[in-house]
């Protein structure tokens, strides 16, 4: 009777055992994708109030400056979303400054993406009106210092109103392109009257 449990019960306990491990692994499998779900879902792992941030350039001067009312960081992506956004371009060439209602940068910080409600101002360093620009979106890589946008978008000089639905502003090689039912209302030299072109 004892050699038979010796015998038999052997391959009986192997099998258990890799049943057992079977069970586990399967356990383990399942699990497993639920636990990476969740360690990655897309939930802020940190937020900043009164946000305010400057750059530096090679040089050590100010180059950037981005305030927002709160900075929410998303760690899955690796994105930054800013509350009532200010884009501040110190650069004393061209200054800019952006405001929106919210918006979106890359991990990088080389991308942003600004909407709702955009509204730009660019002040001529030689004295000259200012230019508004007012969009819903506008995406703006500070250090390739482009803007685009594929929504309507209002350009505006003192008197002068140009309106398209897509832009692209290359202020490094100084290019505006304006595409889609272009419209145009320029003021001419003399006070109170108006081109039109289309």
């Amino acid at each position: 009777m004892s050699l038979g449990y010796h015998v038999h019960w052997p391959p009986l306990g192997l099998a258990l055992i890799l049943a057992l491990l079977g069970f586990w692994l399967n356990q383990v499998s399942n699990k497993t994708p639920f636990e990476d779900d969740a360690g990655f879902a897309h939930e802020p792992d940190y937020i900043v109030e009164q946000f305010n941030a400057l750059e530096f350039d090679e040089l050590g001067k100010p180059k950037h400056r981005l305030v927002a009312e709160r900075m929410t960081h998303y760690m899955d992506d690796d994105t930054t979303v800013l509350q009532n956004p200010v884009f501040i371009s110190l650069d004393p060439l061209l200054p800019m400054e952006v405001t929106s209602r919210r918006a979106q940068m890359s991990g990088d910080g080389k991308q942003v993406h600004f909407l709702d409600q955009v509204h730009v101002v660019r002040r001529d360093p030689n004295g000259q009106m200012p230019m508004t620009l007012d969009t819903e979106y506008l995406h703006i890589t500070p250090d390739e210092r482009t803007l685009r946008t594929n929504q309507l978008v209002t350009l505006r000089q003192g008197s002068s109103i140009i309106t398209a639905h897509q832009m692209l502003v290359d202020d490094a090689n100084k290019l505006l392109t304006l595409s889609g039912g272009v419209k145009a209302a320029i003021a001419r030299s003399s006070p109170g009257q108006h081109q039109g072109n289309q």
